[in-house]
């Protein structure tokens, strides 16, 4: 039986495919909405294509479900990527750790990797 106020069902929209992620402040100059960026995870060898759709405009501290090779207590910005939809295969999930790899150079040299 259902009660009153209580949630029958629970809504997940899986497209377009969204990544958060954070960048740290002294990165934040190298980058902005529309930068190319290349998201990968541990589960398969596939790279998916996409872009920053979103920075945002307020600093917050590493979140403690971020694994980072830096200390937690750097000032970070999120970021929305938004995962090409020609690239989205079902091959990402909800939660799913991925490794963004982002573009920085206007040239053909190697993105910067950022986990």
């Amino acid at each position: 039986m259902v009660t009153s106020q209580s949630s029958v069902y629970s809504l997940s929209l899986d497209q377009p495919v969204y990544v958060r992620a954070y960048v740290a402040e002294p990165d934040l100059g190298r980058i902005a909405p529309g930068t190319k960026v290349k998201v990968s995870n541990d589960s398969t060898d596939k790279v998916y294509d996409g872009q920053i759709g979103f920075i945002s405009p307020r600093a917050e501290f590493t979140p403690k479900t971020v694994e980072t090779t830096d200390l937690r207590t750097d000032l970070v910005y999120r970021l929305r990527i938004v995962i090409d939809e020609a690239d989205s295969d079902k091959g990402l999930r909800q939660g799913m750790p991925v490794t963004i790899d982002v573009d920085t150079h206007t040239d053909s040299s190697t993105p910067t990797r950022k986990n």
